[in-house]
């Protein structure tokens, strides 16, 4: 079946106009909000996970997309309404610049930088209210069109895999490839943490500003032989990046003490180097 071919006329009450990208756990489709949002916006990003879930699981994800939107922060995108209707959908503000992994321009290094620096903010805002997003990756840094040519950056698509399918291994949170931007300790059991996402963060802006990962380009094909290779080995930073990248990128990485502490520190040396 053809990806045309499968996308439905409707979800719950949303129509859907196309898919947009099929990301970790579920697609996201272009889609008509309800008139009983009330909403200004012509059209939404609609997230509908792939998994069917129950009650219960419901609403351990809304109470999670509550969590997430009461965040006061410019940075994270807008969520504005969850539906369980055969499965779990989110929509959210749709951002047609597209993300950090597929922009739909080239973006210069500075642009990126602050599109990064955004990213940061997003999280340390999570982060201070007791949240872990979960999921931070270039795919879940979205472009966002501020005027007067300007591009800025929201932090989207909340990891909420590991409250709708608790009982999942590793290799079915995502793709192969999302293993690039897990600290090690997830993988040995750790939950997601401010310590967890620094090291995302670090692994975001190192495959951003570099195009490489940190790994080499993991099999996304093969989820345990991702896993293995991060395991088995220690992450390279790319040669090409400017030094003042690879020092903060390196301090996202460190163990122990040396790690970076606060996602509010990653983001104001972003905006440091975007400035000079």
């Amino acid at each position: 079946m053809t990806a045309a071919s499968a996308t439905p006329a409707a979800i719950a009450d949303y129509e859907i106009v196309r898919m947009l990208a099929e990301g970790n756990n579920g697609r996201f489709y272009l889609a008509r909000p309800p008139a009983r949002l009330g909403l200004a916006e012509e059209f939404v990003a609609l997230k509908v996970f792939g998994d069917r879930i129950g009650e219960q699981a419901y609403e351990r994800g809304v109470r999670e997309l509550r969590a997430f939107a009461a965040v006061r922060s410019p940075h994270l995108v807008r969520v504005f309404d969850a539906v369980l209707d055969d499965r779990f959908a989110y929509a959210m503000e749709y951002l047609p610049l597209g993300s950090l992994a597929a922009p739909a321009q080239p973006l210069p290094m500075p642009t990126v930088m602050v599109v990064l620096e955004h990213a940061a903010r997003a999280a340390h805002a999570l982060h201070e209210a007791g949240l872990a997003h979960g999921d931070i990756t270039p795919t879940n840094v979205l472009l966002a069109d501020e005027g007067d040519g300007r591009i800025g950056g929201r932090l989207s698509d909340l990891g909420l895999a590991r409250l709708l399918s608790p009982g999942n291994t590793l290799t079915g949170l995502g793709r192969a490839t999302s293993v690039e931007f897990m600290d090690p300790d997830l993988l040995a059991g750790a939950r997601p943490s401010r310590r967890t996402e620094i090291w995302a963060l670090g692994a975001t802006v190192h495959r951003a500003l570099s195009g490489a990962g940190l790994f080499g380009e993991l099999p996304d094909a093969q989820p345990l032989l991702a896993i293995r290779k991060v395991l088995a080995g220690a992450p390279q930073l790319h040669p090409g990046l400017p030094p003042e990248v690879a020092e903060l990128v390196g301090e996202c990485l460190a163990a122990g003490d040396a790690r970076i502490t606060s996602a509010r520190e990653v983001a104001d040396r972003l905006a440091q180097m975007s400035s000079t």
